[in-house]
């Protein structure tokens, strides 16, 4: 539940020193120039080889054999020219995945895949990523359901990608929220898209204000960062109906930490029909327009 966190270290730094200073203030330029850099990593994760961009399907497999390939008989059909009839066979064995190849050129690593291999096993956490041209492929468990991700690094939804609509950049969504601690730590139940739910660890909430009334998010442990899952009065209108995520840094010392909504952005579903993602609890449904962050893109 952490996409493309790993670009965010210097905006962090930003943050944390920001935190740290007495009255938590910034320029209007600085604070601009804050979230154009953010922005631009976000773009880079997006259309990076793991990003969302690339991912054209998402195949639940079932017990025993699932046939893979162009073929129209595929049991998961590749609808993309230029690959063979018959990849491969995947196969679901008591918790375990196998892949059987049926071409030539297709590898884990440098390694080619001559025969039948496990590529998943939660116990022993296996989870290898295979290739062929510009495809990867991978398993990924939701609950008791084993799923085929499957990327075309050279997809349209790549090389076409211009960007995202946003709301002006606007100093005024950068808030001074208050972190409430849950002892103990509470667990909250999440919904995605699939309508599974599970339990999720928070270890408390966000309390800030704007224009004069009071307002709270759960949060959920992200190691040394808070992850929200927010939506607000203009989710299913101007941005995603499905919400928005954010994630800010836990308070180093204080209850205190910068909550900036202008860093608000879309969930992966937004690009791509293929992801599972996570949808807001209700008590963080806001009655509240933020007019910041990402809009909505796309027609997923």
């Amino acid at each position: 539940m952490k996409p493309f966190r790993f670009f965010l270290i210097l905006t962090y730094f930003t943050i944390a020193f920001a935190c740290g200073s007495k009255e938590n203030k910034i320029s209007t330029e600085d604070h601009a120039s804050e979230v154009e850099a953010w922005y631009q990593e976000r773009i880079k994760s997006l259309k990076a080889d793991e990003g969302w961009l690339n991912l054209i399907g998402l195949h639940w497999l079932e017990v025993g054999e699932t046939t893979f390939g162009t073929s129209s008989e595929s049991g998961f059909r590749l609808e993309s020219e230029g690959f063979p009839d018959s990849i491969g066979v995947f196969s679901l064995e008591e918790g375990k995945v196998y892949f059987t190849p049926q071409t030539d050129s297709i590898f884990i690593g440098e390694s080619e895949v001559k025969e039948k291999i496990k590529i998943f096993d939660t116990e022993g956490q296996l989870s290898e990523k295979l290739s062929l041209g510009s495809l990867r492929w991978n398993i990924i468990k939701r609950a008791d359901a084993y799923g085929v991700r499957l990327r075309d690094l050279k997809t349209a939804a790549v090389t076409q990608f211009e960007g995202i609509e946003r709301f002006p950049v606007d100093i005024e969504w950068r808030l001074e929220a208050k972190f409430v601690p849950y002892v103990p730590v509470r667990e909250i139940p999440i919904t995605n898209v699939l309508g599974q739910t599970t339990p999720n660890p928070s270890p408390g909430y966000l309390e800030f204000e704007k224009d004069g009334k009071s307002y709270r998010i759960d949060a959920l442990d992200a190691e040394d960062e808070l992850y929200l899952i927010i939506a607000d009065n203009t989710s299913g209108g101007e941005t995603y109906g499905g919400g928005r995520y954010m994630y800010v840094k836990k308070p180093v010392s204080g209850d205190l930490v910068i909550l900036d909504f202008n860093k608000a952005y879309n969930p992966p579903c937004v690009f791509t029909p293929h992801a599972t993602c996570p949808l807001p609890p209700r008590q963080n449904m806001l009655d509240l327009p933020i007019m910041a962050g990402e809009k909505t893109f796309g027609e997923h």
